[in-house]
Formats: C-alpha cells, sequence, structure tokens
C-alpha cells in the first residue's frame, strides 16, 4: 500500500522557504507514530528541510539524481520505480514530500493521510487538489492546538475510490 501523508493550509500549501508552514506538535508525534518502522519516500528539497537525518526508525529513500551530503544515512533512487523497488514488498510505503514528489505518487496512492489546518499560511510548495471522483473521505477527527496559536485542523483518511472494471 502506498500512503501519502501531508499537512495542508486552507488553500492546499505545504511549505515556504522549504520549512512546514505551522508546528504542530500532536501533528509531528502523530507522523512519527504512523510512520515508524516504514519506507519513506521523499524529494531532495524534503530531505534537505529535516532538521536531524535521517529520520530515525524508519528506510529514508531520496527521489534525486544528485548525491547528498549525507550519503550513508539515506537510499537513493533517479525514478519513482527504483524509489519503489528499494521498499520491503509487501510493507506499507509513505510519501512525504514535497510538491513535486506528491503530484508524481498521486496517481499510485492508495490512501490519503491529511492534516487539513484551518488557516492560510504564505506558502511557495502546494499539494495537489483531491478529486472527489477518485477519493472520499473513510474518517476525520477534528482538534484544536492548545495555546497560544489555538490552530484549528483535521486529520482526514482518504480512500481512493474502486475503479470500475472496463
Amino acid at each position: 500500500m502506498i500512503t501519502i501523508i501531508v499537512a495542508t493550509d486552507r488553500n492546499n500549501g505545504i511549505g515556504y522557504n522549504n520549512g512546514l508552514l505551522a508546528h504542530i506538535p500532536g501533528d509531528l508525534r502523530r507522523f512519527r507514530e504512523i510512520t515508524m518502522g516504514h519506507s519513506l519516500i521523499m524529494g531532495k528539497k524534503t530531505w534537505e528541510s529535516l532538521p536531524n537525518k535521517p529520520l530515525a526508525g524508519r528506510r529514508n529513500i531520496v527521489l534525486t539524481d544528485n548525491e547528498l551530503d549525507c550519503f550513508d544515512c539515506a537510499e537513493t533512487a533517479r525514478t519513482i520505480e527504483e524509489a519503489l523497488a528499494l521498499c520491503e514488498p509487501g510493507k506499507e510505503i509513505f510519501i512525504i514530500g514535497g510538491g513535486s514528489v506528491y503530484r508524481q505518487f498521486m496517481p499510485l496512492a492508495d490512501r490519503l493521510l491529511v492534516t487539513h489546518i484551518h488557516a492560510e499560511f504564505e506558502a511557495d510548495t502546494y499539494f495537489p487538489e483531491i478529486d472527489s471522483d477518485e477519493w472520499y473521505i473513510a474518517e476525520q477527527e477534528d482538534y484544536l492546538t492548545e495555546e497560544p496559536d489555538q490552530l484549528s485542523f483535521s486529520y482526514t483518511t482518504y480512500l481512493r475510490l474502486e475503479k470500475p472494471v472496463s
């Protein structure tokens, strides 16, 4: 199963200046818990934005044509096919960004785990639109961050609609 995990604002913004739009500690903990023990596929800019490399307890796979600054702490792949081949067969794979990697994997994904932040931020990187003809909401939970930010957000699980057999 291929799962995309992302946090977006009201305008589908996901990042600005190679950083997250909002720092929600509970969401970061949730990300860690959900992805622990799995393969993570990301683009080079996402890799570079990580404060602590690699993400411990997970297989870090970076889509790039170039060498990494830390060649022994992540695997690299030049194509989606190469990245998928590096993953353990039968185990869930998580796509963690950035924008172009999300766009490339949308047609292949089975599940979307989206943190919808109910606010607008300055953004320069965006998540693709979620097409309701292809995805349905399987679960949604609403939350509010603690003081001082008081951001409201929703954890939403989308599943791909079954495609009719032609």
